[in-house]
């Protein structure tokens, strides 16, 4: 029965390409395989089917009456099978994306560069991404909107699943001009007698930054404020103050120069949390599972 047949793809493949060749030698050059592996495939196919489909002709090798008969089958399997991948890829390219939201913070220092070596692995892969506030994404994922939020944590809300996928340190970022880019360790007394650019909106995060400096019997330093964190890096990229940053936002302009960090003493306990918020009972769409399994099993894991 057919059913029981054991022909692989590798085997059919190489009997064609033997009989377009009349040669093992130059059928083994053209699929960048070796003759022994050329002969293995075509023994076993005749084996499995118990005939012999070539024999030796002058110093090549040509099809017997029942090698002529098997080629214009096997022409057509590939010929199918070729057809069915390309509809296959075809029905795949056609499938809506992954739905994602994340926050303006989210969105500027954590997910451009997820998003890059996410297509990279995956580039025939569709996602449409939006921005907005961490309340309005957590409504979208109760109501199917989204497939996936990305805010900033703590997350508490019964309706979704929350799991971190990311700690990022909170550091000072100069400029190379700056006149602290090259000090190395600071203390608050020495960020104190410089130009802060800080959000102009209060939050936790820049809260604990103040709780730092009082801690220290500092001054908070004077501040110019942007409340938007890509305007806050050109401010600093143009020397009109330095920031604090979490250090995943910035490590390739820190890479690659553009910009300086320092260690503090005492240490800053400050870190910035990503989370990932899907709903917590809804069935998750193919491809926005891809997403959300690369986030947790592969993004960070270098």
């Amino acid at each position: 029965m057919l059913s029981n047949l054991k022909i692989d793809v590798d085997q059919i493949r190489t009997f064609v390409c033997v009989a377009e060749h009349g040669s093992i030698s130059r059928a083994a050059e053209a699929m960048g395989a070796s003759p022994s592996t050329v002969n293995s495939r075509i023994r076993a196919l005749g084996k499995e089917l118990d005939a012999n489909l070539v024999e030796r002709s002058g110093k090549g090798v040509a099809l017997t009456p029942k090698g002529e008969l098997l080629l214009g089958y096997l022409m057509r399997s590939l010929d199918l099978l070729e057809e069915g991948a390309a509809e296959v890829k075809r029905l795949k390219s056609r499938e809506q994306p992954a739905l994602i939201a994340a926050d303006a913070e989210i969105g500027t220092w954590f997910l451009p560069q997820v998003m890059a070596l996410y297509r990279e692995k995956y580039p025939d892969v569709h996602t449409n991404v939006m921005l907005t506030d961490s309340s309005i994404i957590i409504d979208w994922v109760m109501n199917g909107k989204v497939d996936i939020g990305l805010i900033q944590g703590p997350v508490v809300h019964k309706g979704v699943k929350a799991m971190k996928i990311c700690s990022s340190p909170v550091i000072p970022v100069f400029s190379p001009r700056h006149p602290l880019a090259d000090k190395g360790v600071l203390t608050a007394r020495d960020l104190t007698e410089h130009r802060l650019i800080a959000p102009g909106q209060p939050s936790d995060e820049w809260g604990r930054i103040r709780q730092w400096f009082a801690r220290q019997k500092t001054a908070f330093p004077q501040a110019v404020t942007a409340d938007h964190p890509e305007t806050m890096k050109q401010f600093v990229y143009r020397d009109i103050g330095y920031t604090f940053s979490p250090l995943l936002a910035v490590q390739e302009d820190v890479k690659s120069g553009r910009l300086r960090t320092a260690a503090l003493r005492p240490a800053l306990p400050i870190h910035r949390d990503a989370y990932m918020v899907s709903h917590r009972s809804l069935p998750m769409r193919r491809v926005a599972a891809q997403f959300r399994d690369y986030l947790l099993q592969e993004a960070f894991a270098s």
